[in-house]
């Protein structure tokens, strides 16, 4: 029986302070014994409900076990066929030969569906003495394209100072620069860098298990740091870096920005990475993240005096026909000389560097997506010379990379021969400096019908100028000195 709280005070006075037994408090309240002996010693509250223990039966447990191995292979399945609460029960009833209602069942895969939060253990770290690392996504607007970024994250989990930097994709060279970009950010190196098992850093294992990849034994021995691998499943062991993926997306990425490539991004990201740093302060810190960081800067290890090339070599590859060599996928071209030859490639996470005998020949941008080819016009206008009606539909021409203004141009110029007019102006290139032609094909754009003959008349005009500008103007020189004379009234003379 629940009582009112009023009742509950009168029996509590009856019986602490006029010492009543429960007989007479019973009778002089008209409550029953029971009701008395269960509340007039405080043991029970009148608003306090019954704790119910859950009985952990053999047929529970046995079931339970059941169903949450069915449930982690229902994880991975797909949508449309994983299991219902009802498929599991009926599995369990006809393959397993459990006797239990279908009601029971539904109950038990509630409970057992809840997902429970991490839990993580809370970590306190010396100046200098870790750097915490994680990989995360977002995305941006790159020459007006919605674009998916990876984002490594990095954080001194002393002062919280933290940084990340941003590539096409989490490849090993994009992991390896990671870490250049963000000792160079922080000014110094971490006696250890603590990370989830990262197939760019762990060939197998976890933990102390962890086997290293050789690539990233090179990395840690150059910057003299120890990497940390964490065990499976345990966050709480780098529980730093947990929330910086979501900062990150909150300062840099909302609203999402608008660049035109990944220079742009990485410094609008490293901006907002600096602001954070200058401005913010944790709520359970006392001082504030920027005088943290000064003084764990102290504590750090020096840069090396020369920073790792993580750049992959790419040893001996053929120069097709086409004058192009292909690196996953995509295809770079290269100078018309060396067709049917071997160059080496090297790559970074932005670019690819082409050598032949040691000599660096081209620099291009690293393509982001398949079919997103590399041609550059100017390798082709020695083979478009002597096949001219090849130039209508090359390639090169039409899809080729090549200057903004040079793009606009072909944009703009609806002549049945604008290929050719292109071409004529790439050959101006040979003897014109690419400033002052890329000067007069933007006067020609501005015509909005821009033509060969408009950036020749532009070019014309630049060039009279400069000579103008350049000529040199002589002056000569009068003596004065007779006009001296006179004006202080002595006698001029002539020299003979």
């Amino acid at each position: 029986m629940t009582i009112e709280l009023d009742l509950y005070q009168k029996i509590r006075r009856l019986y602490l302070v006029d010492k009543l037994s429960q007989r007479e408090i019973a009778r002089l309240l008209n409550v029953s014994r029971k009701t008395i002996k269960k509340y007039c010693n405080g043991g029970m509250m009148p608003d306090a409900r019954k704790v119910y223990v859950k009985e952990e039966t053999p047929l529970r447990q046995a079931v339970e076990a059941e169903i949450l191995k069915m449930l982690e292979e229902n994880k991975t399945a797909p949508h449309k066929q994983q299991l219902t609460a009802k498929s599991i029960w009926e599995h369990l009833k006809k393959q397993k030969g459990f006797n239990i209602g279908e009601s029971t069942v539904r109950n038990y895969v509630r409970e057992l569906r809840v997902k429970k939060p991490e839990v993580f253990i809370p970590l306190e770290f010396e100046p200098g003495e870790a750097m915490e690392f994680d990989w995360g996504d977002a995305y941006a607007y790159l020459a007006g394209v919605k674009t998916k970024i990876s984002v490594f994250c990095s954080v001194l989990p002393y002062s919280y100072g933290i940084y990340a930097s941003v590539y096409p994709n989490k490849s090993n060279l994009s992991f390896f620069m990671g870490h250049i970009k963000a000792f160079e950010f922080f000014t110094g190196v971490p006696l250890r860098c603590i990370y989830d098992n990262l197939k760019s850093a762990v060939l197998e294992g976890s933990g102390k298990d962890a086997v290293k990849q050789e690539s990233f034994k090179k990395l840690e021995a150059h910057y003299a740091f120890e990497g940390v691998f964490c065990n499976s499943a345990a966050g709480w062991e780098k529980g730093a870096v947990e929330n910086l993926v979501a900062i990150i997306r909150k300062i840099a990425f909302t609203p999402m920005p608008k660049v035109n490539d990944f220079h742009e991004l990485q410094e609008h990201v490293t901006q907002k990475c600096l602001e954070y740093c200058e401005t913010h302060r944790l709520r359970d810190r006392e001082k504030s993240i920027k005088k943290m960081l000064d003084e764990e800067r102290r504590h750090l290890l020096s840069l090396p005096a020369v920073p790792l090339d993580p750049a992959r070599i790419v040893v001996q590859v053929l120069v097709h026909s086409d004058l192009t060599v292909r690196f996953d996928g995509i295809k770079y071209s290269v100078p018309a000389s060396l067709a049917g030859q071997y160059v080496t490639l090297k790559v970074t996470p932005f670019h690819v560097l082409i050598y032949h005998q040691g000599e660096l020949i081209y620099t291009h941008k690293k393509a982001l997506h398949k079919q997103d080819h590399q041609y550059i016009p100017e390798h082709y206008l020695e083979i478009l010379e002597n096949k001219p009606r090849a130039i209508k539909n090359a390639i090169p021409l039409k899809k080729g990379v090549m200057p903004k203004e040079l793009s606009e141009f072909t944009r703009l110029n609806h002549s049945g021969d604008k290929n050719e007019q292109l071409m004529q102006i790439l050959m101006l290139g040979r003897t014109i400096e690419q400033e002052k032609l890329l000067w007069a094909v933007k006067q020609a754009n501005s015509t909005g019908s821009p033509t060969y003959d408009l950036v020749c008349f532009y070019l014309s005009i630049s060039i009279s100028k400069v000579e103008k500008i350049a000529s040199p103007v002589t002056v000569d020189q009068v003596d004065l000195k007779q006009y001296d004379q006179l004006i202080m009234g002595g006698e001029i003379v002539h020299e003979t």
